[in-house]
This record gives structure tokens, sequence and C-alpha cells, in this order.
């Protein structure tokens, strides 16, 4: 077996990419990479006067925030998903507003109205967020999607749920995209802020088959594609830039398990796909989140299309005779030894009669092969992914992320008896991020 060379991301697996991340800017360019986003809003009583040194607090974090003269409050880094936040002051009702959606470098308002009360009680008003569907400064062309509407759609991996935004595709094994009818190394790809795109450009090393770095559908929060105009600093992204924040487990525990199959199809237009999904997070101890998920997913072989069973393919399964024959008609003429192979059916049906009409018993039983139906021989392929995180939050605004990354992909075809191909790549990226 031969095994094709892989892209400059296979050696991405033997670094480690260290990136400190410091938001203090609002949503700077660095930050709206950075998996983190801004929640402001203003706290006001029932009157509409600002309540002034109210206490909001993002609950399962140690951010915290005190409402100005003015009842206005801000967070700069809190990381991309779902919260909830508490607020309280003496001589009102304490409020809690769940459901908050923070996108990666974005700002969402949450504005508040607490309610006067003459003594502390102990009951709290409960408000559901309501999310806006584009932030007010969003100024870019960008298409975005959240990982918990990702995670319902029928996709195998965050390829496929960015090639359904307007001008991505995505390769038919969903390893690259192309943005805007770029070249797939014309994008710029940051995941938790750091760039993890390809050293190569044009005609470096290339694949057969297989692709980068992959994260599974259920372990993403949020994932944009920028195809308005990008500054130099991302370098190399003529088609686009791609933004990916991974989930960090939050103030509750939460999972999921996912199976899916086509074996149920039959040999005609099963392939063989099996994908299993995995995935779990929530607090370890205060302020202290984790988060845990991964994939496997494995093909048999592809198929021949419709009816393709009617065109079999045969395939060598042993030698059936070997003949001895002279090279040249020379008494001391060498002697050549030519093998005559057994040849098994598999694409195919083993009931059709070039099978089961034969009169040799052993073409008749196939030489105890199973026929494939409409599946091509040869050709099986397998990936995983794992993706880890813990978040630690302190002070009343700064975090520190740790973030682990790994995937695997690896196939094999065989065009002849003789002649089979391999490859296999191998990525992992570790990511500390430090949110100040």
């Amino acid at each position: 077996m031969k095994q094709s060379g892989v892209s400059s991301l296979a050696r991405l697996a033997r670094s480690v990419a260290l990136a400190t991340v410091v938001t203090g800017f609002g949503a700077s360019a660095l930050a709206a990479q950075g998996g983190t986003g801004k929640l402001e809003g203003r706290v006001r009583d029932q009157g509409g006067t600002p309540v002034a040194n109210a206490r909001v607090i993002v609950e399962g974090t140690a951010f915290s925030a005190v409402a100005d003269p003015r009842g206005y409050y801000f967070f700069n880094s809190i990381p991309a998903g779902l919260v909830d936040i508490r607020i309280q002051y003496v001589g009102y009702k304490p409020t809690r507003t769940t459901g908050i959606r923070i996108p990666s470098g974005q700002t969402i308002t949450i504005d508040v109205i607490l309610e006067a009360t003459i003594a502390q009680v102990q009951e709290i008003t409960v408000v559901e967020a309501k999310n806006v569907l584009v932030p007010r400064d969003q100024v870019t062309t960008k298409q975005a999607m959240d990982g918990d509407f990702a995670a319902k759609l029928p996709v195998d991996n965050i390829s496929n749920v960015l090639a359904l935004q307007p001008g991505v595709m995505a390769s038919p094994g969903g390893g690259s995209i192309s943005v805007r009818g770029s070249r797939t190394d014309e994008n710029s790809t940051y995941i938790d802020g750091v760039p993890v795109s390809p050293g190569n450009r044009g005609t470096g090393a290339r694949t057969r088959g297989v692709g980068g770095i992959t994260i599974g559908a259920n372990a993403f929060e949020d994932a944009s594609v920028t195809t308005g105009a990008s500054s130099a600093e991302y370098g190399n992204a003529q088609g686009g830039v791609i933004a990916i924040a991974t989930r960090t487990g939050g103030s509750r525990f939460a999972g999921s398990v996912g199976y899916e199959t086509d074996e149920f199809s039959g040999l005609k237009q099963s392939t063989g796909f099996n994908l299993l999904q995995v995935s779990l997070g929530g607090p370890i101890l205060k302020n202290l989140t984790f988060f845990v998920g991964g994939g496997l997913q494995g093909t048999r072989t592809g198929v021949g299309g419709y009816k393709g069973e009617e065109v079999p393919q045969w395939a060598a399964v042993g030698v059936d005779t070997t003949y001895a024959v002279p090279r040249t008609t020379s008494a001391t003429a060498d002697t050549a030894f030519i093998d005559v192979y057994k040849m098994a059916v598999v694409r195919g049906e083993c009931d059709a009669d070039y099978v089961a009409g034969a009169a040799d018993p052993g073409i008749r039983d196939n030489y105890g092969f199973s026929c494939l139906g409409n599946r091509n021989a040869y050709s099986p392929a397998t990936t995983y992914n794992v993706t880890g995180k813990l978040n630690y939050s302190f002070g009343q605004g700064s975090r520190i992320s740790l973030s682990y990354l790994g995937s695997r992909a690896q196939n094999r075809n065989r065009l002849a008896p003789d002649l089979t191909f391999g490859a296999m790549t191998k990525n992992q990226v570790v990511t500390l991020n430090w949110n100040q």
C-alpha cells in the first residue's frame, strides 16, 4: 500500500498553537475571531429611571458588573454561547434573564426592568431574552450559524454546515470548502482566535481524498464566513474569513448522543455509512467549566450509481491455474510462469445468471465471497474528531481557556489487483486563550 503526502496541516499536528487574545477594545478585528462577544444594556425601574449601582452577574462565571449613573452596564469578553444573567439591587426584586445568545465578535444589548419592593423577598422574576437576528454592530457581509441550530441539521461536520451558507461550496467529502468561487486554499480560517489554515498555497502538497482538521457538528458554539473586504492582517483571504468558536460548557450539565446509519437501505442504495457523535459539558468547580465531544464516522464504500449493480465488477481472489510458457522457441529458452486468477464478483448480484447460472461450482459459489450489490469494492474511509475545552473565569471580567482539537482521516482505493492507494491525515491543535 502506498500512502500519499498530506498537507502542511499534518505538520501542524506536531506543533502547539499558543495564542494570547486580549480583548479590551470592543469589537476589534482580533476579538471578532476569538470566540467571545460583548453584552451591554441598561437597568431601569418601572418608571424608566436608571438604577445606578445595580449589580449584574453572569451566572456560572466570575463575571460581574455594576451599572453606572445612567444604568448602563457592559461585559467585553463573554464566551460565545447561551448565558443567563442575574440583576439585583437593594429595594428591588431580583431579576433573572435567561437564554441570552452571545455570538462571537458581536455586541448584544439586553435592557432590564427592575420591580421596586419595600422588603427584600426571595422570589426572582425570570425573563426570557429576545435575541436579535442581526447584531447592531455587524458591518460586514457575514453569514453566521450557531451550533444548537446546526446540531439539528442532517450534517456530519462543520464543513457541511458552512456549505449551507450563500456563496460557500464544500467538496464531496466535506474536507474543504470554497468561498465565492475561490480555491480552497484562499480562505483564512480561525478556530478560537488562532489561524489554522494550511501553510501550502496553490500547487503545494495535496492529499488523496482526505482533508484538514475537522470539527463535529456537535462541538462548535458558532461559526461564520465573512465574504466582505478583509484587512491585510488576515492574509490570503481572497475568498473569505472563516471563524469558528468551540463550545465552552455552561453553568448546567448538558450532553447529547446521536447515531446515524444507512445500512437499512440495503446493498443497492447503502454505502455502509455509520456515524456516532457524543458530547458533554457543564461545571466542574466554581467558575470552572468543561466541554468534551467527539465523532466517529465510517463508510464502507461508494456506490455505482443508478442500477449500478447491473454493471458488475470482478476482483482477483486467488490463482486458478499457472501456465509454464517458453519465452522463445529455443530448446534452452527460459520459462515464464503466468498465473490465471480466480475472479469473484464484487459489485453485482450473486443471483445473476453470470454467477448463479455458471457451470463451474466455484464460480457459481462466487468463490465463497459475498456480492456487494451496488457498492464499489476497496474504497472504505474512516474519520474521527475529538474536541475538549476547559474554561475558567476570574476577577470581574477575565477568563482563561485551554482547548484541544484532534482529528484523523484515512481511506483506501484499489485500482487494480496489485495497485492499492491509501492516505492518512492526522491533525492536532492546542490553544490557550487569555482574555483580560
